[in-house]
């Protein structure tokens, strides 16, 4: 029997209102340079909370990468660039992806001020899922137990993946950097 056609990848750009096949999504966030081990643990996460609540799940991304706004002038060797990363992001099985512009403006949100306008009242999220070391908002004051707590408050599921480890570490794309960079391969 053949395999059924996957239904398609959807890429939305910006702040807009989704569209309708990625409506209530499940969002995993992340910059998900690498889609590494430990970004598959979020996404597969995401994954089987989409299909627990019946609603469509996606990547939460942003570009640029956040460390290249904050570190202007030092160059950041990325893992899979742009079109690589929504080819892995497409074939892990997400109904699509969000790219998020990441500026001065964005850089400016509070924690509150991105889940409740960009999560909750732009995006309405059924659910939000992060890895364990995952902080946003001004000043990184959003962590994974304060998204909890606006998740609970505001009427959306928030998932809270552990690190995948390898010999004892963390998988991380800062990891995976370092040790390219020093020919461990």
């Amino acid at each position: 029997m053949p395999a059924s056609e996957p239904s398609a990848f959807i890429v939305a750009e910006g702040i807009a209102p989704l569209p309708p096949e990625l409506g209530r999504p499940v969002l995993a966030i992340g910059n998900f340079d690498g889609v590494h081990r430990g970004h598959r643990a979020v996404i597969d996460a995401a994954l089987r909370l989409g299909r627990r609540l019946g609603r469509p799940a996606a990547a939460l991304t942003f570009e640029p990468h956040p460390r290249t706004f904050f570190q202007p002038g030092t160059e950041l060797f990325r893992l899979t660039p742009g079109p690589e990363k929504l080819a892995a992001l497409r074939e892990s099985g997400l109904d699509g992806a969000v790219i998020l512009p990441f500026d001065a403006g964005f850089a400016a949100l509070t924690a509150d001020d991105f889940v409740e306008t960009v999560l909750k009242a732009r995006f309405d999220v059924s659910g939000v899922v992060v890895g364990y070391d995952f902080h946003f908002g001004r000043n990184r004051a959003g962590s994974p137990a304060f998204l909890q707590q606006s998740g609970a408050r505001l009427g959306f599921e928030v998932e809270v993946v552990q690190p995948m480890l390898d010999s004892g570490d963390p998988v991380s794309s800062t990891a995976i950097r370092n040790a390219l960079a020093s020919g461990q391969v």
